[in-house]
C-alpha cells in the first residue's frame, strides 16, 4: 500500500475536506483515495510484482540443495535385518514411525550395484536371497563404496524413501534408504 502511495505522489492525504453545498459545520472526514493511477498502470505494476515474487521463489526451489548427512546426527540406529523384519511385521507403522528421520542402518553388504552413475549398496544377510535395505548413495561418496567386498560390515546413515513387498515370497522385500553416506566399518 506503501508502494503505491508513493507511485502516485499522494505525499500530502486530504483527510478533511469541505463539503459544497452545506451551511455550517460542513466539514466530513475522506479517506484518501489513489487518483493519479489509471487502471491499466495498477494492472502492470500488480502484475510484475506478482511476477517477480514467482521469479524469487523458482529461483530458491532452484538453487535449494539437501542436507549432507555425513554432518547430521542420526535419529535412529537399528540392523538391517531388524529394520526388513520391522517393515515385514507391519509396514504402516514403521513406515510413520521413519518417516522424515534419518537412519544409521548397519549389516553385511551383500552387494555393491552400479547402473548409469547411480551407486547402490544392498544390506542384509549374506547366506541367502531373502530381504535387504537399499541404500542409494549420495554422488559424493560413491567412489567409496565402489571397493566394498561382500560380507563387509559397515554402517550407512540415510532417509527412508519407501518399501517395497514381495507378496509372492520368491524374490525378498526391500527396505529403500536415499542419499546415504557410508559410516564407520564394524
Amino acid at each position: 500500500m506503501l508502494l503505491l502511495l508513493v507511485l502516485c505522489r499522494v505525499m500530502r492525504p486530504r483527510f478533511l475536506r469541505p463539503r459544497s453545498g452545506l451551511s455550517g459545520a460542513g466539514w466530513i472526514p475522506e479517506l484518501p483515495i489513489i487518483k493519479c493511477m489509471q487502471k491499466k498502470q495498477l494492472l502492470v505494476i500488480s502484475i510484475l510484482l506478482v511476477l517477480a515474487a514467482v521469479a524469487i521463489y523458482a529461483y530458491r526451489e532452484y538453487n535449494r540443495t539437501n542436507k549432507d548427512l555425513a554432518s547430521v546426527e542420526a535419529d535412529y540406529t537399528v540392523e538391517a535385518t531388524a529394520l526388513v523384519n520391522e517393515f515385514l511385521a507391519n509396514d504402516t507403522a514403521a513406515y510413520n514411525k521413519y518417516r522424515n528421520k534419518i537412519l544409521a542402518v548397519q549389516g553385511m553388504v551383500k552387494s555393491v550395484d552400479k547402473v548409469e552413475g547411480d551407486c547402490t549398496i544392498v544390506l542384509g544377510d549374506t547366506t541367502e536371497m531373502s530381504s535387504s535395505v537399499r541404500c542409494l548413495v549420495d554422488s559424493v561418496q560413491a567412489k567409496n563404496a565402489i571397493v566394498l567386498k561382500r560380507g563387509e560390515r559397515i554402517t550407512v546413515k540415510g532417509a527412508i524413501t519407501g518399501f517395497k513387498k514381495d507378496d509372492t515370497g520368491l524374490l525378498g522385500s526391500d527396505v529403500e534408504l536415499n542419499r546415504c553416506v557410508m559410516g564407520s566399518s564394524k
